[in-house]
């Protein structure tokens, strides 16, 4: 095996959230890290795929280095597949880097022997090294996208953004400092995230008119979520407890949600902590011509936040995109980046 290069670039950027798990408290985007290697163990599953490869440093030493990327689903959208890669392939890889030094990354590209360049991660970004684009499967086009107004499954169009800073209490200033990713975090343990983080995430989802009911499907982890549109509706939350309580109405091309009774610690992946007095409000709103949801969610909570939290973001329609099964499933070895 030929020597190869371990490029470490530092950027100087404000670094971004991660999706899942709270990957930026385990990675630093500012820390631009490029590598070469053989691939000697392959994990396709989700919340993340995996990639073990064995490099030669300068030094001519050599050393095993993991690879974490986006989900399955991103992965299969954009033409990639298990079968893209094989055991004994040599590819070169580039990430964010370990924040404590661990040899692993965050892929955001992969070059593959046959010269296709992936984008791995679960955002859209330039190509790093081809000017080429990666297969796409060709989207069919609808010409009645108004028809179905709110109810179809919506594709995931930009990342959602906190309209303000969150302004904690003291006493969520320090749950928040005591919060450990490493051990504290679900998404580890493949637990589903509770609202609001539930529905903030870069994955289509699928609003299902039934009646009394709105359901929602939600791709990441695979939640269920019933919205109740009547005054027939349970006085406590059932089936999906952390996702709470939700109550619907509907006005013209508007979807209002109020939701109560949270069984969950956190509203986001960071451990921001949310008491069981916080509420939620949801305004789902559709374009005239039905292909682009708005979306705006507020988080009030009187033990945690001095003022009301508010996520913004958008889907869009693209006939043929559809729900598919998340089906988190948790690697026999830990990577070295999460242990403790």
């Amino acid at each position: 095996m030929r020597k190869t290069s371990i490029l470490l670039v530092f950027l100087a950027f404000t670094p971004l959230a991660l999706a899942h798990h709270s990957i930026g408290a385990f990675f630093d985007r500012s820390i631009d890290v490029e590598i070469e290697g053989v691939v000697t163990d392959i994990f396709w599953r989700n919340p993340h795929i995996g990639l073990t490869l064995e490099v030669v440093n300068e030094a001519g030493q050599t050393e095993g280095w993991e690879l974490e990327g986006g989900t399955t689903n991103t992965l299969m959208r954009r033409g990639f597949t298990a079968e893209s890669v094989k055991i004994g392939d040599r590819i070169r890889a580039a990430g964010a880097g370990s924040r404590r030094g661990e040899p692993a990354i965050f892929v955001s590209h992969i070059l593959l022997p046959s010269g296709q360049e992936v984008v791995m991660s679960d955002r859209e970004a330039p190509l790093r090294w081809t000017t080429f684009a990666q297969d796409s499967t060709p989207v069919p086009e609808d010409t009645d996208a108004a028809a179905s107004g709110l109810f179809k499954v919506w594709g995931f169009r930009e990342l959602y953004q906190l309209r303000d800073p969150l302004v904690l209490t003291p006493v969520a200033e320090a749950a928040k400092a005591a919060f450990n990713p490493r051990t504290d975090d679900p998404g580890l343990r493949c637990v589903p995230p509770g609202m609001p983080n539930a529905v903030l995430n870069p994955y289509p989802m699928e609003l299902i008119d039934g009646g009394d009911q709105i359901v929602q499907r939600i791709e990441e982890w695979d939640a269920r979520r019933v919205i109740y549109m009547t005054e027939n509706r349970p006085s406590q939350p059932e089936a999906a407890p952390h996702l709470g309580l939700s109550v619907g109405r509907l006005e013209g091309n508007m979807l209002t949600v109020e939701t109560t009774d949270i069984d969950f610690p956190w509203m986001d992946g960071v451990g921001t902590p949310m008491s069981p007095e916080a509420e939620i409000l949801e305004r789902y709103t559709v374009n005239e011509d039905g292909t682009r949801l708005n979306f705006e969610l507020m988080v009030t909570d009187p033990v945690n936040l001095l003022q009301p939290a508010v996520w913004e973001t958008s889907w869009v329609y693209r006939p043929g995109v559809e729900v598919r099964p998340f089906e988190c499933v948790l690697r026999d070895s830990v990577s070295p980046v999460y242990q403790q």
